[in-house]
């Protein structure tokens, strides 16, 4: 199981929706977000609940659905995919949110699927050493390729080259 769903069957376990947390509906302001974060933290402050280890349990919960809520962003990101939504952003930023939905969604695997299909290719290495288009050269075109860069032997001082200037003669 990958790190990623590990994290997302933590979080869901929990199954308190932040709103629930600020005792709100999902479609609240944010000024109802505020509002709601600044009677419960007074209300569990561990200040004014000294020895309840509960009450300061309930505290950080507030906190951090306050974080989560009051923040534009990460709002939009938990009402459209949840606390796996956040994960995602606080560990891969708002892109790695995007692109990992993307990838999961069912059309994009389709897509995919039918490209296979249609092409008969799954665009890896294995597939493109079998039809061809990866295989390496026979020995043959490998030393045809390599002896015509090599000259048989050096010129000789004195001996006539093979360019010779028609326009001029060493003998003139």
């Amino acid at each position: 199981m990958s790190h990623v769903e590990e994290a997302a069957r933590r979080l869901s376990k929990s199954g308190r929706s932040l709103y629930a947390v600020l005792e709100l509906k999902k479609g609240a302001s944010p000024e109802d977000v505020k509002k709601a974060y600044r009677s419960l933290a007074l209300k569990y402050h561990p200040d004014k609940n000294p020895g309840n280890p509960q009450a300061a349990e309930i505290f950080k919960e507030i906190n951090q659905a306050h974080a989560i809520l009051g923040d534009p962003k990460k709002r939009k990101i938990y009402d459209q995919h949840g606390s796996l939504g956040i994960y995602l952003y606080d560990h891969y930023g708002e892109e790695g949110v995007r692109y990992y939905f993307t990838l999961n969604s069912c059309w994009f695997k389709t897509l995919v699927i039918l490209c296979v299909l249609l092409t008969g290719c799954c665009f890896c290495c294995c597939c493109c050493f079998c039809c061809g288009t990866l295989k390496p050269p026979s020995e043959d075109a490998h030393m045809r390729k390599y002896e015509q860069n090599v000259q048989r032997e050096p010129p000789r001082p004195g001996a006539k080259s093979h360019f010779r200037n028609t326009d001029y003669d060493e003998d003139d």
